[in-house]
């Protein structure tokens, strides 16, 4: 099985180290044939401080990123790509949804309304809430930015889950319709292993959800959520088993925003 990196960050974000190089040169020793950067669009002033690049950034950003394309287009494939947060902030030019520099856009979800709940500064916030109604609005909003046409990637499908706090209710028929929809679309869910580095210890989605996905025919694509070098494609080998025993046998890519198979 042919390996893709799609979720990796730049120091633009304010909370990743090294260079775009290092990441690079990370990528070509661990054999991708693809490799892509896609680090945070801004959020507006209040939210993005050590979160997100500015919007006067942007441009460095895509800019950049085209340079090590060139540079090292004889040894890998390195793609473009944004994670955006939904529903979309006016600080991220909604121009550069349909830019042609754009290979991809992931949709990830990172706030419940003005709750940061994946940052370890407002885990409390889970004590004051019913666990069920805080998992039901995050896959509502999961499934919102599945029906808002402007992704390609859903981004760290089950991040709720990240300090390890678990649903009472079982959510399985939410998740087969989520997979229903995202299966009528050119989308694929990513197998971001970036789960294996937070208190939860699993990969994101679960194992169960991969497999609603796979009986679903959801395509996947892969990525470690790099911050740091050392990180890009983290514990791949595991990523590849898992979906493999699953019944995976492709992976997805994407290039200017139009889904392919990678192998």
């Amino acid at each position: 099985m042919a390996l893709v990196d799609y979720h990796n960050h730049t120091y633009l974000c304010g909370h990743a180290s090294g260079t775009p190089d290092d990441y690079i040169k990370t990528a070509i020793d661990a054999n991708l044939i693809e490799f892509g950067f896609s680090d945070h669009a801004p959020l507006p002033v209040g939210l993005r401080e050590g979160i997100t690049m500015k919007p006067q950034e942007t441009e460095l950003y895509l800019n950049l990123i085209e340079q090590k394309k060139e540079i090292y287009k004889d040894e890998i494939v390195i793609k473009i790509g944004f994670e955006v947060d939904f529903p979309l902030h006016e600080s991220f030019d909604r121009r550069y949804l349909n830019d042609d520099r754009i290979d991809y856009i992931i949709g990830s979800c990172h706030f419940l309304g003005d709750w940061s709940f994946d940052h370890s500064d407002f885990i409390d916030e889970f004590d004051k809430r019913d666990i069920d109604e805080v998992y039901a609005e995050y896959y509502d909003n999961i499934k919102e930015i599945i029906q808002s046409g402007q992704i390609n990637i859903i981004g760290h499908f089950d991040l709720i889950k990240k300090f390890g706090h678990r649903a009472k209710k079982n959510f399985k028929s939410d998740l087969e319709n989520l997979a229903e929809i995202i299966s009528k679309r050119d989308i694929a869910v990513e197998i971001n292993t970036a789960g294996l580095r937070k208190p939860v210890n699993e990969i994101y989605p679960s194992s169960e959800i991969i497999e609603i996905l796979f009986n679903k025919n959801v395509p996947i694509t892969f990525g470690s959520d790099s911050h740091l070098p050392e990180e890009v494609a983290y514990m791949f080998h595991k990523a590849e088993e898992l979906v493999k025993g699953i019944g995976y046998r492709k992976i997805s890519g994407f290039s200017k925003q139009r889904y392919n198979i990678v192998l």
